[in-house]
């Protein structure tokens, strides 16, 4: 039995690489022709298939516009229940959004301070203050989206082509590198 197991751990690895390369494939694969009406739809269910979809509509006025002035706290939040708040390396969060691109709207974290907050002492005899020998940095994660193409079969018609993009999703605080 030991071989079974080895030719059964084998396929199974076997599986895992090809399912691996698939993925890999999907990247710039044009996803078939949709009329503009179908559009979104065809988008929504690629995304769906691919699990590159969240449940749910963005309400757009909890966020803040990309790029627009943001400032370093002064203060931590502790009491938020937030972590975004109550970080030393606090972000935002802001709707990136791009015409042609499913989704259209994407959630996207900015770090507010370039260096970190750094706590001295406990309490109300505590001091806060950035400290530039740290830096606040994005932590990123890798999303598929699908971007609108003119099909090249069918005249008039949409395609898609996937693409992985790299999204901040929150901030971390970092030592500053020294050269």
């Amino acid at each position: 039995m030991p071989g079974l197991f080895k030719i059964m751990q084998t396929l199974l690895l076997l599986g895992l690489f090809i399912d691996k390369l698939t993925l890999a494939s999907e990247t710039h694969k044009h996803k078939g022709c949709f009329s503009a009406e179908e559009l979104e739809d065809g988008a929504l269910k690629i995304l769906r298939r691919n699990r590159y979809l969240k449940d749910g509509h963005i309400d757009e006025t909890q966020y803040h516009k990309l790029g627009t002035k943001k400032t370093c706290p002064a203060v931590l939040h502790s009491q938020s229940v937030d972590y975004n708040n109550r970080s030393v390396s606090p972000w935002r969060y802001s709707i990136d959004s791009k015409e042609g691109r499913f989704p259209e709207k994407i959630v996207v974290a900015e770090c507010l301070c370039t260096g970190c907050i750094i706590v001295k002492g406990h309490g109300h005899h505590g001091a806060e203050y950035e400290d530039y020998g740290y830096n606040s940095v994005p932590v990123v994660q890798s999303q598929m989206v699908l971007m609108k193409t003119d099909c090249t079969t069918d005249p008039g018609k949409y395609s898609f082509s996937s693409h992985y993009i790299k999204v901040p999703i929150a901030c971390t605080c970092v030592k500053a590198r020294t050269y």
